[in-house]
C-alpha cells in the first residue's frame, strides 16, 4: 500500500480525489483538516488529521512521518480570504510550510496550480507561480496540474465561475479537444478530471520518474500516456 498525504481534501479537487484514491485502492490516506468531520459523511477512504496551518509543532509532527505522495489542493481567493495578505497565506505560506516539513521523506508531490502560472501577471498567479518554482528547488519528484476554470459543485457561491460555467461549460469538450492548444488550455475543465489526472500523473512520475506538468489536454486523463 502506498502512504499518502492530502492538504485540501475538503475542497472542490480535493474531494474529487479522495474518491479517485478510495476507488483506486491502493492508498492509505491522512486528510488533513481543519476540524473533525470535514470530509463527507459517506466518505471512509481516508482517516482525519485536525490540523492548524498555523501551528509550527504540527508541522513537526508530519515531519516525523514517511509519506510515498503528497496531494496539495490547497487554495482560496481574495474574497474568501479577506485581504491580499491572507490570501496569500492561504495559498503560498500554507502550501510552502507543508512543503519543507514532508520534503524530508522525499514523496511525490503533486500540486493543484493554475493555468498561466508559467507567465504569470497579478497577485493570484504570481503566487501560484511562486509556489511551483519552491516547489521545483526541492529536488523532489513532482506534478503540477494548471486546470483553467473549475467545474463542479462548491460549498461557496463564486458568481464569475457560475457564469462563465453556464455560459462555456457545455463548450468544454470542443474548446478542449478540437480547437487550438491555446484554447485547449483555457477551457473550462471538472475538477473530478483535474483530480484523476492528478492521481495517475502521480501513479506515472511514480513508474517514470519524470516530472510532470499537465494542463489543457495533458489533464484529460486518457492522454498522459501520449505526454
Amino acid at each position: 500500500m502506498k502512504k499518502a498525504l492530502v492538504a485540501g481534501g475538503s475542497g472542490l479537487v480535493g474531494s474529487f480525489l479522495l474518491k479517485a484514491m478510495q476507488e483506486n485502492g491502493e492508498f492509505v490516506t491522512t486528510a488533513l483538516v481543519r476540524r473533525a468531520g470535514a470530509l463527507p459523511k459517506d466518505f471512509s477512504g481516508a482517516h482525519e488529521l485536525v490540523f492548524d496551518f498555523e501551528n509550527p509543532a504540527h508541522y513537526e509532527t508530519l515531519a516525523k512521518e514517511q509519506f510515498d505522495f503528497v496531494f496539495c489542493c490547497l487554495g482560496t481567493t481574495i474574497k474568501k480570504a479577506g485581504s491580499a495578505e491572507q490570501f496569500r497565506r492561504v495559498d503560498f505560506d500554507y502550501p510552502k510550510m507543508l512543503l519543507d516539513a514532508v520534503k524530508g521523506s522525499k514523496p511525490i508531490f503533486a500540486l493543484v496550480s493554475s493555468v498561466g502560472a508559467n507567465a504569470p501577471f497579478g497577485l493570484y498567479l504570481k503566487t501560484k507561480a511562486d509556489l511551483e518554482n519552491a516547489l521545483m528547488t526541492t529536488g523532489l519528484r513532482y506534478v503540477i496540474a494548471r486546470p483553467s476554470l473549475l467545474l463542479g459543485e462548491r460549498s461557496e457561491f463564486r458568481p464569475a465561475e457560475a457564469f462563465f460555467a453556464k455560459t462555456f461549460g457545455h463548450l468544454q469538450h470542443l474548446m478542449r479537444n478540437h480547437l487550438g492548444a491555446r484554447i485547449a488550455r483555457n477551457a473550462p475543465i471538472h475538477a473530478s478530471e483535474v483530480a484523476k489526472a492528478l492521481l495517475f500523473g502521480a501513479l506515472e512520475t511514480e513508474k517514470t520518474g519524470k516530472n510532470l506538468i499537465l494542463e489543457g489536454r495533458g489533464l484529460i486523463r486518457q492522454r498522459l500516456s501520449e505526454i
